[in-house]
């Protein structure tokens, strides 16, 4: 069954909710809030990459994190419900510094380009997304060459990641292939990505898609606004049997969950 991905963004910048949970106390209600919707995992990021943000060093990314990240942990073990948490980071001190905390996943939109982070998650066995990701994150209008066949372009990278990961001892089991809309990819080929979500099966790894609220979904014509867009476009990967949906409304989404289980 789909897994349920809530974003905790401690950022000012973040698109969506940037400026909402940077803080102790509202990340804190945040994650509480998201625990009682039926999370399945919770996504930490301390740095917006939407385009046009302003990139962060290690250093001000952990500045962010350090005195928030430990207390969400700690508040997430204390909970019934089994509950991981990832990180959403592509410095590699902030993946040691996470891990060691508890964090039990990373999330690194680069598509682990630090054979830092590579050799850290091969030895530490971490299960680890692997995003496909073909631009500089953050750079607007950065995209795949429009003139190739998209989806086989995406594959081919994809298995000779998974190819150079497994040389390095990173275990294909580890491993959660992750789309990247919107990461080097306009809005048309994030709606291509989308239709097509089946043909990556063929690499054996769980799909992931972080669609949530992104700005292609202007270009999908369905009525509503972006997070009316958000959930009818995760009803139909529901329907795909995609294995993890990175998403703002938690709620709605456990919601279409429970009601396609009655069907």
């Amino acid at each position: 069954m789909t897994k349920i991905v809530g974003i905790l963004n401690v950022t000012p910048d973040s698109f969506s909710d940037g400026g909402k949970f940077n803080s102790l106390e509202g990340a804190l209600t945040r994650l509480a809030k998201m625990i009682e919707e039926g999370a399945d995992v919770i996504d930490i990021g301390a740095e917006s990459t939407r385009p046009q943000a302003t990139p962060i060093g290690p250093g001000e990314e952990w500045n962010r994190l350090e005195k928030i990240l430990p207390a969400l942990i700690s508040l997430l073990k204390k909970s019934p419900k089994k509950i991981k948490t990832s990180i959403d980071s592509y410095h590699f001190d902030t993946v040691v510094k996470a891990w060691e905390l508890g964090v039990d996943v990373i999330n690194d939109v680069t598509g682990l380009s630090d054979e830092r982070i590579v050799d850290f998650i091969a030895e530490k066995n971490i299960e680890t997304i692997l995003m496909h990701n073909a631009a500089i994150p953050a750079v607007e209008g950065a995209v795949v060459n429009r003139n190739i066949n998209l989806i086989h372009e995406m594959l081919r990278w994809g298995e000779e990641k998974i190819s150079y990961l497994q040389k390095k001892n990173v275990k294909k089991s580890q491993l959660i292939f992750d789309v990247g809309i919107g990461f080097g990819k306009d809005a048309l080929q994030s709606v291509r990505v989308l239709k097509n979500i089946d043909a990556f099966r063929v690499l054996g790894l769980p799909l992931y898609v972080g669609h949530s609220k992104k700005s292609f979904l202007d270009a999908v014509a369905i009525e509503g606004d972006r997070s009316a867009k958000t959930l009818v476009v995760s009803e139909y990967l529901m329907k795909k049997k995609v294995e993890f949906l990175r998403v703002h409304d938690v709620a709605g989404h456990v919601g279409k969950l429970r009601f396609g289980e009655r069907e």
